[in-house]
């Protein structure tokens, strides 16, 4: 009587086991390397000079914008292609 008490117990969990090894589990999705890349690259560091010079600080401040539309660029293609692989709706700019 114990064991089949025991054998009732386990069935459901040996039923679980059963369908949980039915499902395709895919592999790993990594997103694109390059737009990662692009994502964490540095600030540009400002030098001294862009205190007494007027093109040096031009300069910088045309470095840092275009550093800035790299980074949302990137993070935009990220963002279109998380939406893409994982079906997410998360509004992402285009």
């Amino acid at each position: 009587m114990l064991f089949t008490q025991s054998r009732m117990r386990l069935l459901p969990v040996l039923a679980t086991l059963w369908l949980a090894s039915a499902c395709e589990t895919p592999g790993s999705i990594h997103p694109p390397v390059a737009d990662l890349q692009a994502a964490v690259e540095a600030k540009p560091v400002p030098s001294v000079d862009i205190a007494t010079s007027d093109q040096a600080n031009a300069d910088y401040s045309a470095s840092l914008e275009s550093w800035g539309d790299r980074i949302s660029a990137a993070g935009g293609r990220l963002c279109r292609w998380s939406e893409r692989v994982y079906k997410v709706k998360v509004g992402c700019p285009k």
